[in-house]
């Protein structure tokens, strides 16, 4: 039996299906996956063709749904809540496969504990990384013990750097990869069907039309954003583009106008996201890059006359989503102040001199628990407004 060691093959699923059909026409049958040691078995056949499909799924039953078994799909491999199915058919005349949603949302999670794992790693390096600022900066003499553990120091930040590369890696793979499984979904979005062109934008600043604002932080108080968008287009500022990182606002002055803003946060939209609310008259003003924030503007012009358009048609869906939300930040925000205020309370017990508390690392602490605290503050407040206007 042949072993073959892959440790990120979960990353890129579509590239380990084609790996498997590969090694099956080269006399390997797969046989078994040991997801603890991320190792594949394989034993020597007979070449044959077979197309595989990797699932994963929480309460996945062992056995394929009818359906996928009259395609001709059999289970090859179980191995804990992932699943591989193989195929013998020509991939030309099979319309059912086994679903990708469940590999999407792992790889998702995966990306989230990484990126939780770098915030940490860099609240461990600041107290370290100010207090060398802050030797440099003064007049004191560096002394360094000599000491056999020094090798621990080194192998931890050895240790650091190693994870900060895998963390880096995997969440620049799981992104591009998640992209390709959901499929390019079509979005047509204001800042790409409204942007007017460089001769067009010369105009507007020349002629002093053009309007540009900079909002930073909104998404930590989306109903203030809404709220302020609405009101610029009720002042005679028409919304025509939103910059890529959702940061500068452009407008054109022009006539008044009623249109409903709603910005709204998922963690996963569905494929079908863009097109209800498309359907529904929605026109989608931003959409946000990251992987880690799902952020979408919403716009709809109403007359005044008709009934202000609403996104969800009840409170409790939208109350959900900010929970969502309110919970995704919290967990990545609070630790990390509640940190550094033990770090700048420790500094202020062991420093004595004025002076030797304004230093690079103090003022790295406070700077660090003024902004988490403040998101953290927006983000119940956000929260606790959308629960006093379902009640009222």
């Amino acid at each position: 039996m042949k072993k073959m060691y892959r440790p990120f093959w979960s990353y890129d699923v579509e590239k380990t299906e084609e790996w498997l059909s590969q090694m099956e026409n080269n006399g390997h049958v797969f046989e078994k996956l040991n997801r603890w040691t991320r190792c594949f078995y394989f034993k020597e056949a007979v070449p044959e063709s077979r197309i595989y499909r990797i699932a994963y799924d929480k309460f996945k039953s062992p056995a394929l749904a009818p359906t996928l078994q009259k395609e001709g799909w059999n289970v090859a491999s179980l191995a804990g809540k992932w699943q591989i199915a193989t195929n013998r058919q020509p991939a030309e005349t099979i319309k059912n496969s086994p679903s990708r949603d469940g590999v999407i949302k792992h790889n998702q999670t995966i990306t989230y504990v990484f990126f939780g794992l770098l915030f940490y790693l860099l609240s461990v390096l600041i107290a370290p990384i100010s207090l060398a600022f802050s030797y440099l900066f003064t007049d004191e003499a560096i002394v360094i013990e000599e000491s056999p553990y020094w090798i621990i120091t080194y192998a931890f930040f050895a240790l650091v750097i190693s994870l900060v590369a895998i963390g880096i890696y995997s969440i620049t793979k799981i992104t591009k990869t998640n992209k390709d499984l959901r499929g390019r979904i079509a979005v047509e979005t204001l800042s790409k069907s409204k942007k007017l062109n460089k001769q067009e934008e010369r105009q507007l600043k020349h002629s002093g039309r053009r309007v540009t604002k900079i909002r930073l932080a909104w998404m930590y108080s989306p109903d203030k954003l809404e709220s302020w968008l609405e009101s610029m287009e009720q002042r005679g500022f028409n919304l025509y583009h939103v910059n890529r990182i959702g940061m500068i606002f452009h407008f054109t002055m022009g006539e008044p106008r009623c249109v409903a803003y709603k910005v709204d946060y998922q963690r996963q939209p569905p494929a079908s996201y863009f097109s209800i609310h498309k359907e529904a008259g929605w026109s989608n003003c931003f959409h946000s890059i990251s992987n880690f924030e799902n952020w979408t503007i919403w716009s709809q012009e109403y007359s005044q006359d008709q009934e202000r358009p609403q996104l969800y048609s009840n409170d409790s869906s939208r109350i959900n989503q900010a929970k969502k939300m309110v919970f995704t930040y919290t967990v990545f925000f609070l630790p990390f102040t509640l940190l550094y205020l033990y770090f700048l309370v420790n500094s202020f017990q062991h420093e004595t001199a004025i002076s030797q508390w304004v230093s690079w690392g103090t003022f790295a602490f406070i700077l660090c628990i003024t902004i988490y605290g403040s998101l953290l503050v927006k983000l119940w407040s956000y929260y606790i407004r959308l629960k006093k206007c379902a009640s009222a």
